[in-house]
């Protein structure tokens, strides 16, 4: 058996675990302690989807990440998210976070696309 879980043989998987343990810390590091504020949301965007692709590079796992990340005022109205892709399966994977506080809804989400 490998010592990463995530590696069995040759094979390398995604890391829901680790990578939703990484989107936490990012989103948690910017937004725990703030209200909303407009003028703040891109920066606040910046930081978590930099945060999260820095610390997913450290891994230094044979895949490309794509990460969003949607910060929107929380006013009682509902926020829905949802993705389709034509990948493999059995490689590629998503995982995605919620958050929310008093003022603010957030989701952040990484695909993980292996490489070949």
């Amino acid at each position: 058996m490998a010592d990463d879980p995530e590696e069995e043989g040759d094979e390398v998987t995604l890391n829901s675990d680790k990578i939703t343990e990484i989107i936490d810390e990012s989103i948690k590091t910017t937004l725990n302690s703030v209200s909303w504020n407009s003028k703040k949301v891109d920066q606040w965007t910046s930081n978590i989807i930099e945060h999260t692709l820095k610390r997913l590079a450290e891994m230094k796992k044979p895949f490309k990440y794509i990460v969003t990340a949607v910060i929107v005022q929380k006013t009682g109205a509902g926020l829905h998210s949802a993705f389709t892709a034509y990948w493999d399966n059995s490689a590629d994977g998503i995982c995605s976070v919620p958050y929310e506080n008093d003022t603010i809804h957030c989701i952040t989400t990484v695909y993980g696309l292996k490489l070949d």
